[in-house]
């Protein structure tokens, strides 16, 4: 009786560049894929672009970005007209009650409404 053996070819360990693994990972984040779509695709393992992904968060390696910042100008609140006093309007059934202080005697407003409230 004589024994056939078949041996599978050797499959050689394959590298890949960091821009194509950067490239996976990015289209991974794409709304709508999959992980497994994309090494499918690619002819890896799904487990394999897995690794990649969690390496790359891991490296803080900088995916493309979902939204591009950009840079405003600063914007500036309209001057507000410096009054010298205080004005508190309380409205009412019969008509608003307004009171005006001059802001130098800011702490006998406090003091007076304290006492009314």
């Amino acid at each position: 009786m004589s024994n056939l053996s078949v041996t599978r070819p050797y499959r050689k360990r394959r590298q890949h560049t960091q821009e194509f693994k950067a490239q996976l990972v990015a289209e991974s984040q794409i709304p709508g894929t999959t992980v497994s779509r994309i090494a499918l695709d690619n002819d890896l393992n799904a487990n394999q672009l897995r690794r990649w992904i969690r390496e790359s968060k891991q490296t803080g390696a900088k995916l493309s970005p979902a939204f591009v910042p950009i840079n405003l100008p600063t914007a500036t609140t309209p001057a507000l007209k410096k009054s010298s006093t205080i004005r508190i309007e309380i409205p009412r059934a019969g008509g608003p009650v307004v009171v005006e202080w001059p802001v130098g005697q800011a702490h006998q407003c406090v003091a007076i409404l304290r006492s009314l409230l």
